[in-house]
Formats: C-alpha cells, sequence, structure tokens
C-alpha cells in the first residue's frame, strides 16, 4: 500500500461549515479522516455553534471524538484586531484544550506590526501552558499578507510554540509558491491547508479574494495549483488539512463532502505514480 505514514490527514471546518461540531465528527470519521479542525468562534459573522464552556455542543462533540478515535488536529479562530483584549483569546484556548488540539488559527488584523508582534507573543504562551500552538495565517487582505510577513512575525515573537499556517491558495494569492517554503524552519510549519483553484488572478482584488477563500475553493486536483510540491515542501511530519468549500457541492450533505474532500486528498498524496491509489489512514495503520 502506499501510504502516508507520517501524515495527520484532517478535515477542515471550513469543508463543512454548515454542520454542527458533532456531526462534522462523523462525517470526518466515516470519510476516513484522521483528524478534523473545528470553528468554536466565527470569522466572519457566519453561525457557530455553542463550544466556548460547557456546552451541550461540546459534550456531545467530546462523545462523538471518543466514540469514533478521531483527534482535533486545529480549532479557530483566533483574530488579532488592533483593539484586542489578551483575555479574549483565553475562551478559544480552553476549548481547543479541552478538544485536545494541536493548533489554534490566529489572524492578524492589525497594521501595526509591532503592537503584533507583542500580542502573538502573549497568545503564544497563554497557549503553552495549555499544551497549544498557534498557527498564524497570512492571507493578502489580511494585516499578515504573505508567508514572510508571517514568518517575520512569528520569529520576532520569539516563542517556541508560534508557527505559520500555510494555505494553498493563499499562498499563491498572495505571490508566493512552494519553493518559498525551502529553507523556512521546519518547526514553525507544522500544517499545510490543502484545497485547488485556477493559478490566475495572483493578488486579486480584496472582495474577490475574500469570496474565493470563504466559500468558492475547489477539490485538490481540480484546479492548478502545484499541490504536490506544496506537500513536497513541507516538512515530512506536517499534518495536513483540506479547507475546501466548493460552491457546486454547497447542496450535498456534510458526509457527502467530507468524502469528496477524502478522496481528492487520497489521489493527490498517493496517486503520483498510481492514480487512485490508496493512503493508509490512522484505523488502517
Amino acid at each position: 500500500m502506499i501510504g502516508r505514514t507520517h501524515r495527520v490527514l484532517s478535515l477542515s471546518p471550513l469543508t463543512v461549515l454548515d454542520a454542527a461540531p458533532p456531526d462534522q465528527v462523523t462525517a470526518a470519521a466515516a470519510a476516513g479522516f484522521d483528524a478534523l479542525g473545528v470553528r468554536v468562534a466565527p470569522a466572519a459573522g457566519e453561525r457557530v455553534y455553542p463550544m466556548l464552556g460547557d456546552t451541550p455542543t461540546m459534550r456531545e462533540t467530546l462523545a462523538r471524538l471518543a466514540d469514533t478515535g478521531r483527534q482535533v488536529l486545529d480549532v479557530e479562530l483566533i483574530i488579532l484586531r488592533p483593539d484586542s483584549r489578551p483575555d479574549e483569546a483565553l475562551p478559544v484556548l480552553d476549548a481547543a484544550a479541552r478538544l485536545g488540539a494541536r493548533l489554534v488559527n490566529v489572524l492578524g488584523y492589525d497594521p501595526d506590526e509591532s503592537r503584533l508582534v507583542d500580542r502573538f507573543a502573549a497568545l503564544c504562551e497563554a497557549a503553552a501552558e495549555r499544551g497549544l500552538r498557534p498557527g498564524l495565517e497570512f492571507m493578502m487582505y489580511s494585516g499578515v499578507k504573505t508567508l514572510g510577513d508571517a514568518m517575520r512575525i512569528v520569529t520576532r515573537a520569539g516563542h517556541p510554540a508560534g508557527a505559520v499556517t500555510v494555505d494553498a491558495l493563499h499562498l499563491r494569492r498572495s505571490g508566493g509558491s512552494p519553493a518559498d517554503l525551502v529553507g523556512q524552519p521546519p518547526e514553525r510549519l507544522p500544517y499545510g491547508q490543502l484545497c485547488d483553484a485556477p493559478l490566475q488572478p495572483v493578488w486579486p482584488d480584496e472582495p474577490r479574494a475574500r469570496a474565493e477563500s470563504r466559500g468558492d475553493r475547489l477539490l485538490p486536483g481540480d484546479g492548478e495549483l502545484p499541490l504536490r510540491e506544496l506537500v513536497d515542501a513541507l516538512p515530512a511530519g506536517a499534518a495536513l488539512s483540506v479547507e475546501a468549500p466548493v460552491v457546486a457541492l454547497a447542496a450535498e450533505p456534510a458526509e457527502m463532502r467530507a468524502r469528496l474532500a477524502s478522496a481528492a486528498a487520497t489521489r493527490l498524496l498517493a496517486g503520483r505514480d498510481e492514480p487512485g491509489g490508496t493512503i493508509a489512514h490512522a484505523d488502517e495503520r
């Protein structure tokens, strides 16, 4: 069997965001994912199920994780804005710790880089106390636009828990390429997010970039992004999350979308020489 023996394959919440977290767990398990991400705080006003504190949804999510043997790779979302307070992130970090997550996704919307560095460093300290790593994601329409921006901020923060989230779409749209990952400190790159899209445009206008990012991506292999090169450029042990909300699949049940996402990632990772090959998932190893 051709396998990804050292990689965790995870289902991003954005792929099935309309489903409640317990149902996302069930969908991820049915599709053969090792793990999943859980969004416990909103990014742009979308509905988020109550997961902060000891809620029924949190308890049911934990029960399904136990029943299915899945793990939570990452939790979303912490946004660092100019007026953010240090204590605002704590409920998200607590939820992530309770879910047993490894990573917390962080967006930087503060144009003052020195302030952003300080706040990211403080976040790293609070996260590390809970066994978590904050992953700073770069996006062309945020205050952290490029891989270079994210690496510089994480390096300036100087905390070992600090990491950078590499999203295939945002890497391309911000003018980057997989080659830019070569030579980066591998400990700063614990996971990458996979989806597909057309190669163009690079640096699109902000409204178009936001709309594509949040709901108009393609499954891996259905577009033109250099995804195999990206996987090769990531550290060997880096986890991979499929973040692919597809307009044409929006009406499909969450489990079907998860299955299609898993199959697409399987073909990408195992189909270099044998298209349609299989990946050894956690329950097969």
